[in-house]
């Protein structure tokens, strides 16, 4: 069996007793600032972990919003081409499908002989019809046969009354003209 015997006097036991307290209340303190810097240490490290992220995202969201304007403009120019190919591709079409009357001077540019002078020339439904003068009936002829000739005149019609006189023959002829030279451009 143990017995404790204090032989301290009483005031010396409430100082000792005071001493005891303070260093638990040190102790005490202590662990609190220790905690304390713990969770701080904490908090700054995230709060640098989250920042280097934002920073990260910030200059992600800069190189979005220059790749997007990029691509906007990418955009842009995709959506004029697409409309001007439309716009060529219609007006190829009209082109394309374009009557040139110019053709029937090409035509009579190449067939008409010296001799043969023509004075009028009216359309109707591609159907020609020209009104002149021949030197001879032979310059009338050989225009007859070189219009004949041509790959895009078509039901060649000279009245026999045009082959009445020798010299100085007015003339009328009627002929059809084909579509796919006035389109196509090439007689």
């Amino acid at each position: 069996m143990k017995i404790l015997l204090n032989l301290l006097p009483e005031e010396n036991k409430k100082n000792i007793q005071a001493a005891f307290h303070f260093r638990f209340f040190l102790w005490q303190l202590f662990l609190v600032f220790v905690l304390e810097v713990f969770y701080l240490s904490m908090l700054a490290s995230t709060y640098f972990v989250l920042d280097a992220q934002l920073q990260s995202l910030q200059m992600l969201g800069r190189q979005y919003d220059t790749a997007h304007a990029e691509q906007k403009t990418l955009d842009t120019y995709q959506t004029k081409f697409k409309d001007t190919n439309s716009a060529v591709d219609v007006i190829g079409a009209i082109e394309r499908n374009h009557f040139s009357f110019t053709q029937i001077f090409v035509l009579l540019d190449a067939v008409v002989p010296e001799g043969v002078m023509v004075d009028r020339l009216t359309t109707k439904n591609y159907t020609v019809m020209l009104t002149g003068q021949a030197a001879t009936r032979d310059d009338l002829l050989a225009f007859d046969a070189r219009l004949k000739e041509s790959a895009c005149a078509e039901n060649v019609n000279v009245p026999l009354s045009n082959l009445f006189s020798q010299e100085n023959v007015d003339f009328q002829i009627d002929f059809g003209i084909k579509k796919e030279c006035l389109k196509n451009n090439s007689l």
